[in-house]
């Protein structure tokens, strides 16, 4: 008796666990498919689709008109870019997980089994949504690249030129804090405006895809630069810094901002003088920002990464001007540790720029 309970035990098992692996094997899988109106090679899919959507009550067949509707239009782009479509490019077209298929005779023969192979596949471009947002590591880099180049000793040497400017022509430390701010709020805007005309440069050249590809390897090459500055300063003739021969024409620039109108003026003036030793790790930030958001989803990093770069010349400002620092100690303390500053910039650019080469961001 006990044996024939067993077997009946084990045959409900058995039926539960195939029963199960029949039920796990039904379809689930997003289908993209784009189609014009009045094509008739998609005519000839029409009745496939509609037949597969009958026997797989799962499935999830997502259709686009292109011919007609614009948005779907630019979403048939999105995904013929992300998935590397050769041209030229026609309807009808499928797309399921990382494969395709164009042309009715391409589909008719080919979209079922792949189906039943890839049954749980996602939509195309179901990650991310809405490609807004970025994962948390690439954030980390972001904030992490922005903090580098928050520490290079250009921007700071800047503001202490223009404090040192107001203090010495006003003797004003009220003025001198607010021109500061209108500098370093010049600075930031600037930074900002400059980020999104190259992002939208990046997306619009189509070449999105090998500048991300390459940033890594900026990154590594500017981290070596600097890590050079801190053992081997200014050696093969050059640092990663504003140029010696702009220092001056830059002093007197500073120099004539008389006001903290004059300060925001200047600050987007100076820019100019700041990127050659400051724009690498911005650079970088915008090829990897490229490759995932558009221009809407990369204002908020590019927002973020410019409050991390300013946040150092907050800090100066506020030390100066409650009197926790002069102009004169925080030059001296800059100078004292401009190496150290250019290996910190260093080390963490290089790690950066192999974790991303690496693809692990």
């Amino acid at each position: 008796m006990l044996k024939k309970i067993f077997s009946i035990l084990l045959f409900l098992v058995a039926l539960g666990w195939g029963a199960g692996s029949v039920l796990a094997q039904e379809p689930t899988a997003c289908v993209y498919y784009f189609y014009g109106e009045e094509c008739p090679h998609c005519a000839n899919v029409k009745p496939l689709l509609e037949d597969l959507e009958k026997r797989y009550s799962d499935l999830d067949i997502q259709r686009f008109e292109v011919w007609h509707n614009q948005e779907n239009a630019a979403r048939f782009q999105e995904v013929l870019t992300a998935s590397g479509l050769p041209e030229p490019w026609g309807v009808p077209a499928i797309f399921i997980g990382e494969k395709y298929f164009v042309g009715d005779t391409s589909i008719i023969a080919g979209l079922e089994s792949e189906i039943l192979a890839n049954p749980n596949a996602a939509c195309p471009l179901a990650q991310p949504a809405d490609r807004n947002t970025i994962g948390t590591p690439a954030l980390l880099t972001v904030i992490g690249a922005a903090l580098v180049d928050s520490i290079n000793p250009c921007a700071i040497a800047v503001l202490l030129i223009l404090l040192s400017a107001f203090l010495l022509g006003a003797g004003n430390k009220k003025r001198a804090l607010l021109a500061g701010l209108a500098f370093t709020l010049s600075i930031y805007l600037a930074y900002f405006l400059f980020g999104l005309g190259l992002f939208s440069a990046i997306q619009v050249s189509g070449w999105a895809d090998l500048i991300s590809r390459l940033v890594g390897v900026l990154a590594v090459v500017i981290g070596l630069l600097n890590i050079k500055d801190y053992f081997w300063y200014r050696g093969g003739g050059f640092a990663m810094e504003i140029p010696r021969s702009w220092r001056h024409t830059l002093k007197d620039i500073i120099y004539r901002a008389t006001s903290p109108l004059g300060a925001f003026l200047v600050g987007f003036v100076v820019v100019l003088f700041e990127l050659p030793c400051t724009g690498g790790p911005y650079f970088f930030v915008l090829g990897l920002l490229a490759k995932s958001l558009t221009l809407v989803g990369a204002v908020p990093y590019l927002l973020l990464y410019n409050i991390f770069f300013v946040l150092p010349l907050l800090l100066i400002l506020g030390l100066v001007f409650w009197g926790y620092a002069t102009v004169e100690k925080a030059a001296e303390w800059k100078e004292r540790n401009t190496r150290l500053l250019h290996l910190i910039a260093g080390v963490v650019l290089t790690v950066l720029g192999i974790i991303v080469t690496l693809r692990l961001v």
